[in-house]
């Protein structure tokens, strides 16, 4: 009997490994990384942020967007253990739409952190697409490389309300909205938008805006002035080509025309190129023994919907 009770916890032991396993490579995104140039034993030269899908904190779906998304969070802390590591330059891979404009910010806001201290270059690398809040980051980088056909720009801000009264009207259902203030329930989709709430949301849309101006032009400077920014600051898209007549760009070519201006900015000859997206060892034992839980009970997305939908408005770059 002792023999078989230790045989039942040893197979619910395997079983909950495999399970957990199996779940924690299903949360894996399948894209394929951009190539690195990685030699196990040597410390890396230059560090690797991938930034590909939508832009949020978290990086896991919500209203701001469908599809893959990028978590900031872990940008941010794969900016710091480059800058411990001591690397010599950070090369950000980008194929984003963009995403939320507090998240895009707070990468851009890392990244000139670093290229402020002069220690460590910075260069992106733009894909399909690096365009709104995917260019916000690019701006970051002390060069930008597009590709020609990389669609890019879509510098602005917007704001979306829907109005589903009408809907709500033909299937029979109302709603009481009880609140402290006039504007608490802003851009709420149960009534028509009021003339005082698009004002406010209008002021709302054009700080975020001049702060993205305003950013781009930092991380840009001498290269841009505003006239010549304010031109194509207007939400258009451009090609690669495109933005390096418009010098949203330095210059265009692929990811490995990316990497030697990596090895020119930072001198580098034969620089071991290592992902700083991918999780250290550490956090991979931590994800791996959690289980995944919080991603693995069928309430979750649920949930989170009911948490999303506290959030009065989706403010996207």
């Amino acid at each position: 009997m002792w023999r078989q009770d230790r045989l039942i916890a040893l197979v619910l032991i395997v079983v909950c490994i495999i399970a957990a396993l199996g779940n924690w490579l299903g949360n894996v995104p399948l894209q394929a990384p951009a190539p690195t140039m990685d030699t196990p034993g040597r410390p890396a030269d230059v560090a690797l942020i991938p930034i590909n899908g939508v832009i949020t904190f978290a990086g896991e779906s919500s209203p701001l967007g469908g599809g893959a998304t990028i978590g900031a969070q872990a940008v941010l802390r794969s900016i710091r253990r480059a800058e411990r590591d001591k690397v010599k330059a950070i090369l950000v891979n980008i194929n984003s739409p963009g995403g939320s404009a507090a998240a895009s910010q707070a990468i851009y806001r890392e990244l000139m952190r670093v290229r402020k201290k002069g220690d460590i270059k910075i260069v992106a690398a733009m894909a399909d697409v690096a365009a709104s809040g995917g260019y916000y980051v690019a701006a970051a980088a002390d060069h930008i490389v597009a590709n020609p056909s990389t669609i890019t720009g879509s510098i602005g801000v917007i704001v979306q309300v829907q109005n589903l009264t009408d809907l709500l009207k033909k299937v029979g259902i109302q709603t009481v909205t009880v609140k402290s203030g006039k504007f608490k329930d802003i851009a709420s989709p149960l009534r028509p938008t009021t003339p005082g709430e698009i004002d406010l949301l209008k002021d709302f849309v054009n700080q975020s805006y001049q702060q993205f101006v305003d950013a781009i032009l930092e991380g840009r400077k001498g290269k841009i002035n505003r006239e010549e920014l304010e031109r194509v600051a207007d939400g258009r898209i451009l090609i690669g080509s495109a933005a390096l007549k418009a010098k949203l760009v330095d210059s265009l070519g692929n990811y490995y025309d990316a990497v030697e201006q990596v090895k020119k900015l930072a001198d580098l000859q034969d620089p071991v190129i290592r992902n700083y997206l991918a999780p250290d060892w550490r956090e991979s034992l931590q994800e791996f023994f959690s289980f995944r839980w919080a991603n693995g009970f069928p309430d979750q997305p649920l949930r989170r919907l009911v948490e999303w939908n506290k959030i009065p408005l989706a403010l996207m770059e």
